[in-house]
């Protein structure tokens, strides 16, 4: 009985033996055009949430005297971050000592005089807390009528510090600047969108994002706001995508690419991504020519789109091809040209 010969062809073609094509298990399916959803690349920077990103001015002039925090340290709400000694905290909480001692003396019956009390009252507390003091300060200040010497500043944000511009011992002026911190939480990632796709980008919109900071890895992040100027130099229009960013591997002023996809389908001549080979520069595909019998043919791509790729050029609807095994005659195609040299 004659064995069986190893797979036959010519340098395009492949002809395997009956029983390596039942050993490969190789999967076929006819070209076809598919209603694929519309999608959109555009390039991104990531920045910051200008929502999420504050700077912290002094409210009062005087002098440092102690710092907390510094450049990339993570604070939460409510913690100090610089105390300062201020004469004009001492003098608000005087006042405040007074005008409360005031109303507490008014017999309830003076109504006149219970009236402009209060409004003493009223006033010497918005003082405070517009120089930085939070209520639970005062409330202690209101029992005790002990003015604490220095002015806590409070982080309002749980966050990390950005800038920082105050150190120890040194004067400071009203509205000078201290720290600016972010919570890196949420970014805001700026996508610019070419005008002829810009009618498929809606508000709400889910959006994935990829970076080559952080390789292998898709983030979801979501169409914020759109921008009505066309920017006349590149053509394009201005999209803000906010994006979750707890796990702080995304950066500002990261580069990214932003993929938008539409609701809206087109019909498409497209076939698996599996089905695609590549021979040195060369894209190729295998068809069913005959029993056992496979032709590679080169085709020129197009777009990715989820497991499928677009094809622009060398195959035709009807066709039939390769898609699982597809390597495997790759490889026996490569032997086969070894094999010549």
């Amino acid at each position: 009985m004659a064995e069986e010969q190893e797979p036959v062809g010519t340098p395009d073609i492949i002809t395997l033996t009956e029983k390596s094509s039942k050993l490969l298990n190789m999967n076929t399916e006819k070209v076809a055009l598919r209603l694929i959803p519309i999608q959109i690349t555009a390039s991104g920077r990531i920045g910051f949430n200008e929502k999420k990103l504050v700077h912290i001015t002094s409210r009062v002039s005087g002098w440092v005297e102690k710092v907390y925090a510094f450049v990339g340290d993570r604070v939460w709400a409510g913690d100090t971050l610089v105390s300062i000694y201020s004469p004009e905290f001492l003098s608000a909480q005087g006042e405040f000592i007074q005008a409360e001692e005031r109303l507490k003396s008014i017999p309830q019956s003076d109504s006149l005089e219970l009236h402009t009390a209060t409004a003493l009252y009223q006033s010497a507390k918005a003082k405070l807390l517009l120089l930085g003091a939070n209520e639970r300060e005062i409330e202690k200040l209101a029992d005790t009528h002990q003015p604490g010497s220095q002015l806590a500043i409070r982080s309002p944000l749980s966050g990390t510090v950005l800038e920082s511009n105050v150190i120890s011992g040194n004067v400071v002026q009203k509205g000078d600047n201290f720290f600016q911190l972010s919570d890196l939480s949420s970014l805001w990632i700026t996508a610019s969108v070419y005008e002829k796709d810009i009618s498929l980008v809606r508000l709400g919109q889910r959006v994935t994002i990829n970076t080559s900071a952080v390789s292998g890895k898709n983030y979801q992040g979501s169409v914020e706001a759109i921008s009505d100027v066309l920017d006349e130099t590149t053509r394009t229009f201005k999209v803000r995508i906010v994006v979750d960013n707890k796990g702080g591997e995304l950066k500002p002023e990261m580069f990214c690419e932003v993929l938008f996809e539409s609701t809206l389908q087109n019909k498409l001549l497209a076939i698996p991504e599996i089905a695609v080979q590549s021979l040195g520069e060369e894209q190729v595909v295998f068809t069913l020519s005959g029993e056992n019998t496979f032709t590679k043919k080169s085709v020129k791509l197009g777009r990715h789109l989820g497991g499928f790729v677009e094809i622009l050029g060398g195959l035709e609807p009807g066709e039939e091809i390769v898609t699982e095994g597809s390597y495997t005659l790759k490889s026996e195609l490569m032997k086969g040209q070894m094999g010549e040299e």
